[in-house]
């Protein structure tokens, strides 16, 4: 009697099993990369928030702002962000420029990441109203105009 068997060799089995396991090992990377990706723009928008946020209250404030670096922690979005403004002069004196750099802050120890999350220039201007002295009425005189230059700190300071 002369049969033949069918099916699959034990080597054909376990080239099978191990393109497998290659294939769906890459999807599960794939899919661990597009989580990380997801959370790092959301991240990034929430810092945009935070640095708008402050450039409109230097812009809203009756005060000029100092030149020199001014920061703070703020709440959003049930996150704490720490963000750092390097205010500086210009060549025309009714204009600073502010550099507004946010960081992610640690819940565990609640010290702020070493690289930015974002760097964001924007430039307040005041009103040859506001700047004739003090007495003078200067409410609303500050204007920012914010360029959207986000950079990605990674890795500089």
């Amino acid at each position: 009697m002369n049969t033949t068997e069918r099916g699959f060799t034990l080597v054909e089995v376990l080239i099978a099993l191990a393109v497998l396991a290659i294939a769906l090992t890459a999807f599960v990377s794939a899919g661990a990369q597009n989580a990380d990706y997801a959370t790092y723009i959301r991240e990034r928008t929430i810092a945009q928030w935070v640095a708008r946020n402050q450039l409109v209250a230097f812009q809203l404030a009756t005060d000029w702002p100092n030149v020199g670096t001014q920061e703070d922690d703020v709440q959003m979005a049930g996150s704490t962000w720490h963000w750092q403004a390097d205010i500086q002069t210009s060549p025309d004196p009714a204009v600073r420029r502010v550099d507004m750099r946010v960081f992610a802050v640690d819940p565990d120890d609640d010290t702020p990441s070493e690289d930015a999350l974002l760097l964001i220039s924007g430039f307040l201007t005041q009103h040859p109203e506001a700047a004739d002295g003090p007495g003078d009425n200067n409410e609303g005189d500050n204007n920012t105009d914010t360029t959207a230059n986000d950079i990605n700190q990674g890795g500089a300071s």
